[in-house]
């Protein structure tokens, strides 16, 4: 859905979003969204965007791999430049204002671009399905979740590559 940034009228835009989306660049658009936008022109091609996204991806656990849901539900408010006002420097640093600002190109923009954007920043690092989760087990891979296995023990007592500098600082 593309938005022409002349066609916005000066008291903004409201829109009302509901797709599915391909968050994670996957393939498949399986994470449905809901957004609540306003659109308002700044001036010198500048437009604010701001408003409530909604979403229920489905990720996986980091020590355990289960896919799990996860809810997001994030304020939006963005500022977005035309990537000329940068200026014709191919690389510069940024400045503390380039930083808060995002930028596109041409005359038109896609909100999704946008709510996209806001629903990747607000995934968790490091997702996990429960903070309890045990994780698998670095040796055999067992699901410590729903067993136990008797190497789990052994990680602990000089197992691996690193065992022998335990007693380096010893002697």
């Amino acid at each position: 859905m593309a938005i022409k940034i002349n066609d916005i009228p000066p008291e903004g835009l409201t829109l009302e979003l509901s797709q599915q989306l391909d968050l994670f660049d996957e393939g498949t658009a399986s994470t449905a969204v809901t957004a609540a936008l306003k659109i308002i022109p700044v001036g010198d091609g500048i437009i604010r965007l701001t408003g409530r996204v909604q979403a229920r991806p489905e990720l996986e656990c980091s020590r355990c791999l289960k896919r799990f849901p996860y809810s997001i539900d994030a304020e939006l408010n963005i500022e977005a430049s035309p990537v000329a006002a940068m200026g014709a420097e191919p690389e510069h640093e940024l400045t503390g204002g380039e930083l808060e600002t995002d930028f596109y190109q041409g005359d038109e923009i896609d909100p999704f671009e946008f709510v996209k954007e806001q629903l990747l920043i607000s995934v968790p690092m490091v997702p996990l399905h429960d903070p309890g989760c045990k994780g698998l087990c670095p040796t055999c891979g067992t699901d410590l979740n729903a067993a136990t296995c008797g190497c789990s023990d052994r990680g602990q007592e000089g197992f691996g590559p690193f065992a022998e500098l335990k007693d380096l600082f010893k002697k």
